[in-house]
């Protein structure tokens, strides 16, 4: 079974991105992404033919969740995807200036992850 990564916060960067995961040789099929607006959402599915979810979907279904969104939002992203995410997942972020204790205090004890 292919893995599932999913993009939360698919603006430019998360955008930029998932495309070269695609371009690197990641099936669209495997890969998830949440929007703000579903407008948004739908002109990702047509341009990359990546699936889009909401917050919590991604958490419950990607092996691997990339948090690509503003750092002023990222706690309420964390807040969103807490009761929903399993401890086994792990969780990249690309967001800058958030040390690992903001996941740490705001996720379940053992989530792996990484602060890029």
């Amino acid at each position: 079974m292919a893995q599932k990564v999913a993009v939360l916060g698919t603006g430019k960067i998360g955008e930029a991105l998932l495309s070269g995961m695609i371009r690197a040789g990641w099936a669209p099929a495997d890969l998830l992404v949440t929007a703000r607006r579903p407008e948004r959402a739908e002109e990702l599915r047509t341009r990359h033919g990546v699936t889009p979810v909401t917050n919590p979907e991604a958490a419950k279904t990607a092996d691997t969740l990339i948090l690509t969104v503003k750092p002023q939002d990222m706690g309420t992203l964390l807040d969103e995807l807490a009761p929903h995410l399993p401890a086994d997942r792990l969780i990249i972020s690309g967001a800058a200036g958030i040390p690992t204790s903001f996941f740490e205090e705001r996720l379940a004890a053992g989530t792996p992850s990484s602060v890029s």
